[in-house]
């Protein structure tokens, strides 16, 4: 049984941590009976975690038919995408102006050193660890509070995205590499429009490369 201090939000990370991974896949029916019998618990945590899912858009509940991963399909991909170019691209805007020149150097510093090591050993890892640095930083000096609630909000639907993106274009990170540099260097010149249209066609970029094997 799972000892928690609240039942629910723990089946609802375990729950949403199999989704994300893939282990569990779209379109995959969750049978709340198996749950209750293999956690040991009654169906109300269950139930109650499933709501939360479903608030975030992992999960969909049909009456009468029941609890299934939500479908990752062309359409919901391109509405990520649309959500992030959006917020993004506004992010940019708001960012530009007050990233400190030193966040923006170690940022560079950062992808530069990853594709080094990269192209020596092959060995994506500081790419993977990596990948959201650039995005992350832009939210973090947006200075607006709400977008990035709003961002936090998407971010699983993001991260399963991505997920779903490179296990369809495992070369998804290294292609992504100077897409992230060139933002980056409109950042240090503190080119705002420049900045915008890099984002813009990274994202695009990032769902045409998914959509080439989908």
């Amino acid at each position: 049984m799972l000892q928690t201090a609240s039942l629910s939000e723990q089946i609802e990370e375990a729950l949403r941590q199999e989704i994300l991974s893939g282990r569990l896949a779209p379109g995959q029916r969750i049978d709340i009976s198996k749950l209750c019998a293999a956690w040991d618990v009654s169906s109300t945590p269950i139930r109650d975690a499933v709501r939360r899912l479903e608030m975030r858009g992992l999960v969909e509940v049909s009456p009468r038919r029941g609890v299934f991963v939500s479908t990752f399909d062309s359409k919901t991909f391109k509405n990520v995408f649309d959500l992030r170019i959006a917020i993004e691209c506004l992010a940019v805007e708001l960012a530009t102006p007050l990233i400190p020149t030193d966040e923006i150097e170690r940022a560079i510093k950062i992808y530069e050193e990853a594709g080094r090591y990269f192209r020596e050993t092959g060995d994506r890892a500081p790419l993977i660890e990596h990948e959201h640095l650039i995005h992350d930083l832009i939210l973090h000096y947006c200075d607006n509070p709400r977008l990035a609630e709003i961002m936090a909000g998407l971010q699983d639907l993001i991260n399963w995205a991505r997920m779903t993106s490179v296990r369809r274009h495992p070369r998804s990170y290294e292609l992504a590499l100077p897409e992230h540099l060139a933002i980056l260097y409109a950042l240090r010149q503190r080119d705002v429009a420049k900045g915008q249209a890099l984002m813009r066609a990274h994202l695009k970029s990032s769902f045409d490369r998914t959509q080439e094997i989908a």
